[in-house]
C-alpha cells in the first residue's frame, strides 16, 4: 500500500476516534481509553498468573495499562493525535507493515475480568481494531481479584476461570450466572458423543463455529438486543445444536430465526416493564385475587424461624381478607427448592416468597425462567427484574440484648450459639458483643457454630460445651428453643431469637430479638394490589435502605423480661432503643477492633451498609469457634 493511502487511513481512524470522543463527552462521560492503573486502585488482587503468549480477541482489549497513555486514544482505541506527530508516523508504519506481511510481534498485556489492558503495543492494537481483525497475539498476565460473593461480576468471572481452565476459550462472555456451566455441558456432551479431540475441538469451536455466528449475528444487528452475543449464541446452540459443516447461507437463516425469537422474548419483557410503569396511573376494577405462595425450609412447628414467617403469612391474610389467597410449602430442602418453586410458578402464583438464604440461587434461576411471576427472597443478595430481596436489621435488637447480657453476667463469660458463620450471623454476633462491651468491657463472649439450621443433638452438645466453660448467660441465634431449655435446666439466663419463649422458661429467659414479618409482607402486598412492583436489591446504599428494615419500621423488635432485668439497665436499653428507631445512634461506630487487634473502624467513623453486608471479622471481646466466613450453606 502506498504511503499516501496509509496517511489517509490514519486520518480516517483519527476521525473515528474524534467521533467516539464527542459521543461520550456529549453524554457527560469520559471518552478516552480506560486504564488499568485507575481501575485497580480499590481492587484486592490475590494472584497473578502468567498465561504466556496466546491469541486474544481484539474485542476484549478494552484499554491501556498506564494512565499516562490513555489520552492518545479514544474509548474505541482509535488514535487522537495529529498526523504530523511521531505517534502518527509509527501508527502509519504499523498499518503498512500489516498490509505487507502482517503484525507479528506479540503485544504485552494484563487480563482482568476477561478484559485486556495493554502494557506495550497500544498502536498495534489500534491498527488491528481499525481493520476489524478478530485476534492479536499477546503475552498475557492474568490478575485475579479476591472472590466476592456479593459482586455479580466477580462471581461470573470465577465461573469463567473454571470454564477457561478446561477450554481455553475467552471470546465468549455472559452477564448472568450459569451461562458458562451450560455452555461447558453442551461442549463436553458433543465431544463425548462424537469422540472429538478436546483441545482441537475447543480451538475450532471458538475460531470458526462461534466466530461465524458472531459475524453474521452482528451483520443482522443482533447486538441491539439487551444480551451479550454469547447469550444469544447459547440460545442458538440449545435450539440447533453444534454443526461443524454449515454453509454461511444456512447459518444466516438460522441466526435470523434466533434473532426473531429473541426479539419476541424481549419485546414481551418490554411490554411487561411498560405496563408496570403505567400501572400506578391506571385504576383497576379487577376483583381477581392475588395468589401468594410461601416456601419454608423446615416444618412450622419445629422451627422458630419458619413459625415467625408463617405468623407473617397469617397476618396478611387477616389484613387483606378475600383480596389475597396464600398457601405454603414446608420442609423444602435446598437441593429440591428449584423444583418446588418451578411448580408454584407454573401454577400461576402472582408472588412466590422464599423465606431462606438457602433458596437464593434457586429463586434467582426461577426468576429468569419465569419472568411473569414476582419473587421475594429473604436474606439473599441476588436480584432480578422480577426478584426482590428483603431482610431486617435484626442486629439492632440483638445489640440491645447484648447490653442486658453484659449488665447481668457476674462471671463475665457469656455463651453464644449460632448456625453458620455467614455475614448475617457474624453481623448479629458482633452487634450483640458491642452491646455487651457498652456496659461491661471485661466480659467475653464465647461463640459456638452448629453449621446447621436445626439439629437437636448438635445444639445440645454445643450448649453443654458452653455451660462447661462456666458461662452464666447464653444467647442463641438458632431456629429452635433447645439452647434456652437446656440453659434453664442449668439455671443459666438465656436470650432468644425469632419468637418469645418466656412462658416455657420464665425464671431464666431475660430477652429476645424477634421478627414481625407481617409488617414487610403487608407493604409488599399493598403495592401489588395497586399494580405496583418495587425491585429491592443489596447492590447500593439506596437499595440497602429498603432491603434492611429496622426497628423504626417495627419489623425487628425487642422483648425484655422486666422481672429479671435491673431497673437501671432497662432505662439504658429504653433510651438506646428510641435512638435506634430515630436513626440517631450508630451501633457500628468506631473505634472498633477485631480479635487480632486490627482497627476495623476508626474513631468518629462508622461502617457503611455495604461493609455490614460483607462482614467477615469478629469483635475483640469474642472467643471460641472463630470460623472463617462463608456465604452459602452446604446443604
Amino acid at each position: 500500500m502506498k504511503r499516501y493511502d496509509s496517511s489517509k487511513e490514519y486520518l480516517n481512524a483519527k476521525k473515528r476516534g474524534e467521533r467516539e470522543l464527542d459521543f461520550w463527552k456529549n453524554r457527560g462521560k469520559d471518552g478516552y481509553l480506560a486504564d488499568l492503573e485507575s481501575i485497580l486502585k480499590n481492587v484486592q488482587i490475590i494472584n497473578e498468573v502468567n498465561l504466556g503468549i496466546i491469541e486474544v480477541p481484539l474485542k476484549n482489549i478494552k484499554g491501556t495499562f498506564y494512565k499516562s497513555r490513555r489520552s492518545a486514544f479514544s474509548k474505541n482505541f482509535m488514535p487522537l493525535l495529529e498526523e504530523n506527530t511521531e505517534f502518527a508516523i509509527k501508527w502509519i508504519n504499523l498499518f503498512e507493515a500489516q498490509q505487507e506481511e502482517g503484525i507479528r510481534d506479540a503485544i504485552i498485556a494484563y487480563e482482568f475480568l476477561n478484559k485486556f489492558y495493554v502494557v506495550e503495543g497500544n498502536k498495534r492494537v489500534s491498527v488491528l481494531k481499525y481493520l476489524d481483525s478478530p485476534f492479536i497475539m499477546a503475552n498475557v498476565r492474568r490478575l485475579i481479584p479476591k472472590y466476592d460473593e456479593m459482586d455479580l461480576n466477580i462471581r461470573i468471572y470465577y465461573e469463567f476461570l473454571d470454564f477457561y481452565e478446561k477450554t481455553k476459550i475467552n471470546m465468549i462472555w455472559f452477564k448472568r450466572e450459569g451461562g458458562f456451566k451450560e455452555l461447558e455441558e453442551i461442549l463436553i456432551n458433543y465431544i463425548e458423543e462424537n469422540m472429538e479431540n478436546p483441545k482441537e475441538f475447543f480451538n475450532f469451536f471458538e475460531k470458526f463455529i462461534y466466530w461465524n455466528f458472531r459475524k453474521i449475528y452482528h451483520e443482522l444487528n443482533g447486538e441491539k438486543l439487551p444480551i451479550t452475543t454469547g447469550e444469544a449464541f447459547l440460545f442458538y446452540l440449545k435450539k440447533y445444536g453444534i454443526e461443524k459443516a454449515l454453509l454461511d447461507k444456512d447459518l444466516k437463516l438460522k441466526v435470523k430465526e434466533v434473532i426473531k425469537e429473541l426479539e419476541e422474548i424481549y419485546l414481551e419483557e418490554k411490554k411487561n416493564i411498560f405496563q408496570e410503569m403505567l400501572s400506578p396511573f391506571i385504576k383497576s376494577n379487577s376483583t381477581q385475587k392475588l395468589n401468594i405462595a410461601f416456601v419454608y425450609r423446615n416444618y412450622i412447628e419445629e422451627s422458630t424461624w419458619v413459625k415467625s414467617h408463617d405468623l407473617g403469612r397469617k397476618y396478611i391474610e387477616e389484613i387483606f381478607g378475600d383480596k389475597i389467597n396464600t398457601i405454603y410449602v414446608e420442609n423444602v430442602s435446598k437441593d429440591k427448592s428449584y423444583d418446588v418453586i418451578k411448580e408454584l410458578a407454573e401454577q400461576n402464583h402472582d408472588l412466590i416468597i422464599t423465606t431462606s438464604v438457602d433458596y437464593m440461587n434457586s429463586t434467582y434461576k426461577a426468576a429468569i425462567d419465569y419472568p411473569n411471576t414476582k419473587f421475594l427472597n429473604c436474606a439473599g443478595y441476588k436480584s432480578y427484574r422480577n426478584l426482590s430481596v428483603y431482610f431486617g436489621r435484626i442486629y439492632q435488637p440483638m445489640f440491645l440484648t447484648g447490653i442486658i447480657a453484659g449488665a447481668i453476667t457476674k462471671k463475665n463469660k457469656i455463651g453464644y450459639i449460632a448456625p453458620y458463620p455467614m455475614p448475617l450471623f457474624i453481623r448479629t454476633l458482633n452487634a450483640f458483643s458491642l452491646g455487651v462491651k457498652t456496659v461491661n468491657p471485661h466480659a467475653k463472649i464465647i461463640v459456638k457454630w452448629t453449621n446447621c439450621w436445626i439439629n437437636e443433638d448438635i445444639e445440645s452438645e454445643k450448649t453443654l460445651d458452653l455451660i462447661k466453660e462456666n458461662i452464666d448467660v447464653l444467647a442463641s441465634n438458632m431456629d429452635s428453643t433447645i439452647p434456652q431449655l437446656i440453659a434453664d435446666k442449668h439455671k443459666i439466663y438465656s436470650i432468644g431469637y425469632n419468637v418469645i419463649t418466656q412462658e416455657e422458661t420464665p425464671d431464666t429467659y431475660i430477652a429476645s430479638a424477634y421478627w414481625k414479618w407481617g409488617k414487610i409482607y403487608s407493604k409488599i402486598v399493598k403495592k401489588l394490589l395497586n399494580n405496583e412492583w418495587e425491585i429491592t436489591t443489596s447492590k447500593n446504599l439506596e437499595d440497602l435502605k429498603r432491603y434492611w428494615y429496622g426497628m423504626d419500621s417495627k419489623v425487628v423488635k425487642l422483648y425484655k423480661n422486666k422481672n429479671l432485668i435491673p431497673g437501671q439497665t432497662e432505662k439504658i436499653v429504653g433510651v438506646l432503643k428510641e435512638l435506634l428507631k430515630k436513626g440517631t445512634y450508630d451501633i457500628f461506630s468506631g473505634p472498633i477492633y477485631d480479635t487480632n487487634k486490627n482497627l476495623i473502624v476508626d474513631r468518629n467513623e462508622s461502617l457503611l451498609d455495604e461493609d455490614l453486608l460483607k462482614m467477615n471479622w469478629y469483635l475483640d471481646n469474642i472467643e471460641g469457634d472463630l470460623q472463617n466466613v462463608i456465604f452459602n450453606t452446604e446443604k
